[in-house]
């Protein structure tokens, strides 16, 4: 419920910047995602839960949790490692 991932973000994070993400997970969503949307997908790119997003945007839990699900349905992602991939793969995050 708090967003708190069974692998660490961090390890996630470092992983994806490092391996090659299928074509697939970069894909345009079926459905635009928004401003707000591509953005708490980045955050969840760097290994964000939800609360240091909540935090970070001056938001609810709640808000980010919703955003999350809509990310998910659009990109068609089974989890936030999948978001995150996606995120990695569509260019929408720095490598480094």
């Amino acid at each position: 419920m708090a967003g708190d991932a069974l692998i660490s973000p961090q390890i996630t994070v470092r992983l994806l910047r490092h391996l090659r993400v299928p074509p697939a997970a970069g894909r345009p969503p079926a459905e635009s995602l928004t401003d707000r949307e591509l953005e708490i997908a980045r955050l969840v790119a760097r290994g964000g839960t939800n609360a240091d997003i909540a935090a970070e945007l001056t938001i609810s839990v709640g808000t980010v949790k919703t955003h999350v699900a809509n990310i998910q349905r659009k990109i068609h992602a089974p989890n936030r490692v999948g978001i995150a991939a996606w995120a990695w793969g569509a260019g929408h995050m720095e490598r480094g």
